[in-house]
């Protein structure tokens, strides 16, 4: 699989000292990725309904602690996240 295209992905880092600032975001640097599709099933048993503005956005190696993607410039947050095959897979909606 050829992870030709770039994404960032978005963490938060909870400060347990600074009762004021429950967490900061931290944004990564642009990551090989592959963007693909998702088919009518796994929309309808995701979403519960054909959505066909979904995307999985492919990963390489485990990542964790995901609370967005930023994909075109634009944030969207995982409506659910696989790990399969020492990948990552982060399923996400443009609306």
């Amino acid at each position: 699989m050829r992870y030709n295209q770039r994404a960032k992905i978005v963490t938060r880092t909870y400060d347990v000292v600074d009762p004021d600032n429950d967490y900061e975001e931290s944004i990564s640097d642009w990551l090989p990725a592959r963007i693909t599709g998702v088919s009518i099933a796994m929309s309808m048993q995701i979403f519960g309904k054909a959505n066909s503005t979904a995307s999985a956005v492919h990963f390489k190696g485990n990542i964790y602690g995901i609370e967005g993607v930023i994909v075109d410039g634009i944030k969207r947050k995982p409506q659910a996240i696989f790990r399969a095959r020492k990948n990552t897979i982060v399923i996400v909606s443009e609306a």
